[in-house]
């Protein structure tokens, strides 16, 4: 009896035990019920929008603050505050009466209120903000709210007995507003289109349903000046106007390309100032070879504007496109037209000085008065160009006397790489010239950045950098020393994916790259609108002449003359069929599928399977020429290719001559051999085995998925628990009515 009692109690264990793990263990195969979204005020918006996370300041003084802009249709009003969550922590043992000091908070460098340290713990602090402290005194126009921890007994004592304040990002501003037309002068732009808010910045390049090439090549000139303009900050793609959804005409700014008879079904409704007629556009004393820019307000959302970028010719609409290059754009008695005549002719190939003062730049005096702050200084040098041995860099500068010379300096990087640093002493007080050499590996042809980074430290930590000026400058008469020799002999052998945009931006102008699409594929031609918008981040002080060409027809200059960028579908490429010896994994025409050369097992790809490609080689019919080739089977693969290029992270990755991402997101790159993966590959074909020893391709999954197996089995879980619970249950039943304190007695 004992025994069956003991029995029972661990049976009774045993199936609380297994539903509480049934009941808790998650239910993969039920999607979790959506949550009901509470209504924002559009007057609150929380730190987490401007990017924000939590920031923690501890010392005897420390900091932090918040840059942000407003959409370009806010108007502030009376009533902002300032709402911080914060938490205080006191060291363990600290008095409580001690005072941890206090918070100082500055909206637009205007005082707003002091919080005074005296209780560790959480707690929510409201600050009304003055309508003067509204206007904004940056030079960039941008908000800036500060916040400073000034401490001054943690002077006297260690600093782990130092108080620390966490600013939660669940802190957030109340900013009433009133909404205002947008601004559409076009000597503003890329604003109102990019605002650089925290509100997401999102346009959308509009063509004609059956563009011509000129058309392409202006919508992709736009794009490329855009991502100059913006710095990449841009959302962008580009559609045509049948495909264009009424979401993205009403959610996003529009940028209308093409000649004005293309544009007509869209346009002709549109209040603009040049308004279209059966001729063109009205604007008087402008002939057809003129291009036209201008710009309203958007008629489906007054939070939008459409720009329009057009002409009567094809020349008209690419000098439109190319003078965005160009801007800030000029206008006449209108501010959001313009009219297009002339552009000034490309520069020639001139040399590059080989001594260049920042003056000569255009620099002025760079004052950096931050702790840690960086200054860029941007050149090219000409292609087929690289630096020679004695290159280097005099940095002229000076600091301020009250920084802690023993661990203040400047540091100088070229293209990313520390090439040298200058420590701080009494005698760099006085404007002061360093010797920089510049390794010749460290620079390339094209753009180059050299990197000057200040690090100012005060004499002591319990210096008030408030109230003491810190600061370097870097002064003009700062000069590179350049001298220049032939590039190594075929240079371009060298490029592998992960050298994107290498070669194509090479040149500032983008003139030695030709985008080759399909001619009636607006995935392709979007794929094509986001390189472009990438590239034209990289360059600078140029006017932008990319070209298109259609792949059924590209010109033998084109080929001869500039880097191809070949984007969509294999089967749509015909050009595909001129590079098969020297591709990596080639294409048979119409296929889709790569041919498989070098490795010992083909496997099979279904045909619908949605799988991208990138590959890059030396043109077949021209050595000194590149052609990169970015395909996808599907419109999806093709935007996962170009995701695979513009994205850092995972072009980091791309460390060969041939990536392939198989439709379970696993990337496979190859070195010169076809390697072609897919849900559950079946071997169709062998090669016969060399007579020399083979190297495996090298295979790294960047992103993994679930076989089916092994996703099916831990679905089926629950199952299995709950199937084991009710045989445990079974069983104690059966034993409690067979228990001996159940039988009458004498049984």
């Amino acid at each position: 009896m004992h025994l069956t009692m003991l029995f029972f109690r661990l049976w009774w264990c045993a199936t609380i035990t297994m539903a509480l793990t049934l009941f808790s263990f998650p239910a993969h195969a039920q999607n979790p019920e959506p949550q009901p979204s509470l209504t924002e005020d559009p007057n609150i918006i929380p730190l987490t929008r401007l990017g924000a996370t939590d920031q923690t300041l501890s010392g005897v003084f420390d900091g932090t603050r918040y840059l942000f802009s407003t959409p370009a249709y806010w108007k502030l009003e009376p009533g902002a505050q300032a709402q911080l969550d914060l938490t205080v922590f006191f060291p363990l043992g600290a008095a409580q009466q001690r005072l941890g000091g206090f918070l100082e908070v500055r909206f637009n460098r205007v005082l707003i209120g002091t919080v005074e340290l005296t209780q560790p713990g959480e707690r929510r602090v409201t600050f009304n903000i003055p309508d003067q402290a509204l206007t904004p005194v940056r030079g960039d126009k941008r908000h800036e709210l500060e916040i400073a921890l000034d401490n001054p007994s943690g002077c006297d004592v260690a600093p782990g007995e130092r108080t620390a304040v966490v600013i939660r990002a669940t802190s957030r501003l109340v900013l009433p507003h009133t909404r205002i037309p947008l601004d559409t002068d076009l000597r503003n732009l890329p604003r109102p289109l990019f605002q650089g808010s925290f509100e997401p910045d999102q346009a959308t390049i509009v063509v004609p349903d059956a563009p011509a090439i000129a058309d392409l090549q202006a919508a992709l000139t736009t794009a490329a000046s855009f991502g100059r303009l913006t710095e990449g900050r841009l959302q962008i793609d580009l559609t045509t106007i049948q495909r264009l959804t009424s979401q993205a005409r009403t959610e996003r700014h529009l940028i209308l390309v093409g000649g004005h008879a293309g544009l007509a079904p869209i346009v002709r409704d549109l209040a603009l100032p040049a308004a279209l007629n059966d001729k063109g556009f009205n604007t008087p004393g402008a002939t057809p070879d003129d291009g036209v820019l201008q710009m309203i307000v958007s008629p489906w959302n007054s939070e939008r504007v459409v720009l329009v970028v057009s002409g009567g010719s094809e020349a008209g609409v690419l000098k439109a496109a190319q003078a965005l290059s160009a801007a800030p754009v000029r206008v006449n008695d209108r501010p959001n037209v313009a009219v297009v005549r002339d552009l000034p002719p490309a520069p020639a190939d001139a040399p590059l000085a080989i001594d260049q003062r920042l003056s000569d730049l255009g620099l002025e005096p760079r004052v950096i008065r931050d702790r840690v702050g960086t200054f860029d200084l941007r050149f090219n040098l000409p292609a087929g160009q690289q630096l020679d041995d004695g290159a280097y860099f005099d940095l002229v500068f000076n600091h301020a006397a009250t920084v802690d010379f023993g661990q203040s300096s400047i540091s100088i990087a070229l293209n990313g790489v520390p090439v040298g640093s200058v420590r701080f002493s009494s005698e760099t007080t006085r404007v002061t010239t360093s010797r920089i050499t510049l390794p010749t590996s460290a620079a390339r042809s094209g753009a180059n950045v050299l990197t000057i980074q200040t690090n100012l430290a005060p004499l002591s930590l319990c210096t008030d950098t408030r109230n003491v000026d810190l600061w370097a400058t870097i002064w003009p008469e700062s000069a590179l020393h350049l001298p220049m020799k032939p590039a190594s002999a075929e240079p371009r052998r060298t490029f592998n994916l992960s050298s994107y945009p290498l070669p194509f931006t090479l040149n500032p102008t983008l003139a030695a790259t030709a985008f080759v699409v399909p001619k009636n594929a607006p995935p392709a031609w979007n794929a094509a609108a986001v390189l472009a918008f990438h590239m034209g981040r990289q360059t600078r002080d140029a006017i932008l002449q990319p070209v298109v060409a259609f792949a059924d027809n590209v010109p033998a200059d084109v080929r001869t003359a500039r880097d191809l960028l070949i984007v969509g579908r294999p089967d749509e490429l015909p050009i595909l069929a001129d590079l098969r010896d020297v591709l990596p994994a080639p294409f048979d025409p119409g296929s889709n599928v790569p041919r498989s050369l070098d490795t010992p097992v083909v496997y099979r790809v279904p045909p619908d399977a949605s799988v991208a490609y990138l590959q890059i080689a030396t043109a077949s019919w021209n050595p000194e020429r590149v052609a990169l080739a970015v395909l996808g089977s599907d419109d999806a693969s093709i935007g996962q290719a170009t995701m695979m290029l513009v994205d850092p992270r995972q072009r980091a990755r791309l460390v060969s001559t041939l990536a392939i991402v198989d439709p379970l997101q696993h990337v496979t790159l190859g070195n010169g051999r076809a390697i072609v993966t897919g849900p559950s590959p079946t071997p169709v074909a062998t090669t016969t085995p060399v007579a020399e020893p083979t190297v495996p391709p090298t295979s790294q999954p960047v992103e993994s998925s679930p076989t089916p197996a092994s996703g099916a089995s831990s679905n089926n879980l629950p199952l299995l628990l709950a199937a084991l619970a009710a045989a445990v249950i079974g069983i104690g039943v059966a034993l409690f009515w067979r228990a001996p304190w159940r039988r009458p007695p004498g049984t």
